[in-house]
Order: C-alpha cells, then structure tokens, then sequence
C-alpha cells in the first residue's frame, strides 16, 4: 500500500512552475539574491501558491540563514550584514577626532571607565590620558593593546568570543562580565539603530 504525501502546494502545474518545496525554496532564495529583496504576495501570484505557503517557505529560509523576513516578504542576508573592518572606518575621521577629543573631557581623574568598540572610541584610545589611576575595562583587544603600556593604567578586558572584524569580545561570556563591573563613565559605539 501507498499513501500520496502530495499536497496541492507540491505539486507541478502543467506550465512547470516550480510547485515543490524545494524548487520554490529555490527561486525565492535566487530572487532575493538577483533582486536583493522579494514581495511575499508577488512570489505568491507568481508560483501560483498561497500567501502562507511562501511565508512558512521564508520562515525556513530564514532559519536556515538564507534570506532576512521583512514585513510583506524577504530581503538578503548579505545586505544586512555588510560590516566593514574598524580599520577600514575612515569616512568622517576629522568628525570622529573631534568626538574623541571632546569626550577625554568626561574622563574622570580616578575610578573605572568602559571603552567600547569603534573607530571613533579607537580615536579616544590613541589620545587617552596616562597621568591618571583609573581601571580600564573594554571589550576591544585593540583598545587593551593601546593601553597597556600606561603604567596608572590598569586594564581589563572582558573575555568572550572575538569577533575578527572588529576585535571585540561577544556574546554571553563578555555579557556576564559586563554585568559585574561598575564604572563611572562608558564610552560606548555604535553599530546601528533598529
């Protein structure tokens, strides 16, 4: 005995269009690659499914790391990901110095500050004082590295996994440590606003 496991979803139509789940997957990962981005009620028409067909479809696209669902559909992964290297920062450098500048002018004679990742908090580094007792804590092997060698500097990273493009420590072990210091002052960076 056998069963048909055929939905009316999987199955071809008599123009080809792909009606099986893995060719659908196929075309909407190849369309949000060419297109950069797809309508899930296009797709729909298109393929001649169900609007809710495509969204579960994108659901596993999207579990897999294929395709970012969006409200009405789906955009690629690639554009949302694009991150450049801290050292490969330099647009606005004369902006980003004077950032830096202006804020060793929070930094306190004495007690604990948090440097974060960055390119402008790079600047502060390169310019921090060394005539001060503070305990320096970053996320930033970079920033550690800079400041080291200051010798009323005392340093403290907070461990974790380390991102290659920006040097930072991530992720829960870096979480965990940040939440047990205190600090007077951070300077922190910022990536994006979502």
């Amino acid at each position: 005995m056998t069963t048909d496991t055929t939905t009316a979803d999987d199955s071809p139509d008599s123009q080809g269009r792909p009606h099986y789940a893995v060719e659908r997957h196929q075309v909407l990962v190849q369309t949000v690659r060419s297109q950069g981005r797809l309508d899930a009620g296009a797709m729909a028409e298109q393929l001649q499914v169900s609007t809710e067909t495509i969204r579960k479809d994108l659901q596993l696209l999207e579990r897999r790391g294929l395709l970012r669902r969006v409200h009405g559909g789906a955009v690629a992964v690639e554009d949302l990901s694009f991150e450049p290297e801290v050292s490969a920062r330099t647009s606005n450098e004369d902006e980003k110095r004077r950032i830096a500048r202006a804020a060793l002018a929070e930094v306190p004679r004495e007690g604990a500050v948090f440097l974060d990742a960055g390119s402008t908090i790079t600047m502060l580094a390169e310019m921090f004082p060394a005539d001060r007792d503070l305990n320096v804590f970053t996320n930033t092997l970079t920033i550690a590295l800079a400041l080291v060698s200051r010798p009323r500097l005392n340093v403290h990273t907070l461990g974790g996994r380390v991102r290659a493009r920006t040097f930072a420590e991530v992720d829960n072990w870096a979480i965990r440590a940040l939440s047990e210091i205190q600090v007077d002052v951070a300077f922190l960076g910022t990536n994006a606003i979502s």
